[in-house]
C-alpha cells in the first residue's frame, strides 16, 4: 500500500493535481494535513476514483474535514492532524506523546511548511513540508508512505515543474 501525503497548500493546488496525476494508479489514496482542506476536497472531484483522508489545518474555516482523524490502512493506524495544537514548531515531544497514547503507528502533521521525519517511543513521526509554500527551500515537499508486510516507510520527496518528482530523504 502506498499512500501520498500533502500539507499547506493554501488555495495552490496546480502541484497536487500534477503530482496525483502522475502517480495515480500508483498510489492507493491522498491524505491532505489541512490549511485548506477545501483544496483536497477540489482535488478529490478532480480524482473520484482515489481515496482521500482530509483534516482541517488552523487556516480552515467552515469546512466539514475533523482536526485530526485515526485511519487503519494496511494494518497501520495512522494518526492525521494539522499539527499547530500541538506546539510543532518547538518541538515533536507533544505530538510524539499525543500518537503515543492514540496507539498509533504514526503520526502525520503540516503546519511548519518543513519536511521532517523521525520516530519516537516505536512512532513514526513525519510532516511532508508545504506542496506550496515551502520555507526551506523553493521546491515544494510531499511525502510516500509505503506499508508492505507489516513496515512502514515514509520518503520525503521534492516537485519541481522542469525536473519532476525526485526522493529528498
Amino acid at each position: 500500500m502506498k499512500l501520498l501525503i500533502f500539507s499547506d497548500s493554501h488555495g495552490r493546488i496546480d502541484a497536487a493535481k500534477s503530482i496525483i496525476a502522475h502517480l495515480e494508479g500508483k498510489v492507493d489514496g491522498v491524505m491532505h494535513l489541512g490549511d485548506h482542506d477545501t483544496d483536497a476536497e477540489r482535488l478529490q472531484k478532480m480524482f473520484p476514483s482515489m481515496p482521500f483522508y482530509i483534516v482541517r489545518g488552523n487556516n480552515d474555516f467552515g469546512g466539514t474535514a475533523p482536526a485530526h482523524r485515526m485511519v487503519t490502512l494496511g494494518g497501520k493506524r495512522l494518526l492525521m492532524t494539522h499539527g499547530h495544537k500541538h506546539r510543532v514548531h518547538w518541538n515533536l515531544q507533544t505530538i510524539a506523546y499525543w500518537a503515543q497514547e492514540q496507539l498509533a503507528d504514526a503520526v502525520f502533521f503540516g503546519h511548519t511548511h518543513y519536511p521532517t521525519k523521525e520516530e519516537s517511543g516505536g512512532v513514526l513521526i513525519c510532516n511532508p513540508g508545504s506542496i506550496s509554500l515551502p520555507r526551506d527551500s523553493r521546491i515544494p515537499t510531499f511525502a510516500i508512505l509505503t506499508i508492505e508486510r507489516g513496515r512502514m516507510e515514509v520518503a520525503i520527496m521534492e516537485y519541481d515543474e522542469k525536473t519532476g518528482i525526485k526522493r529528498r530523504c
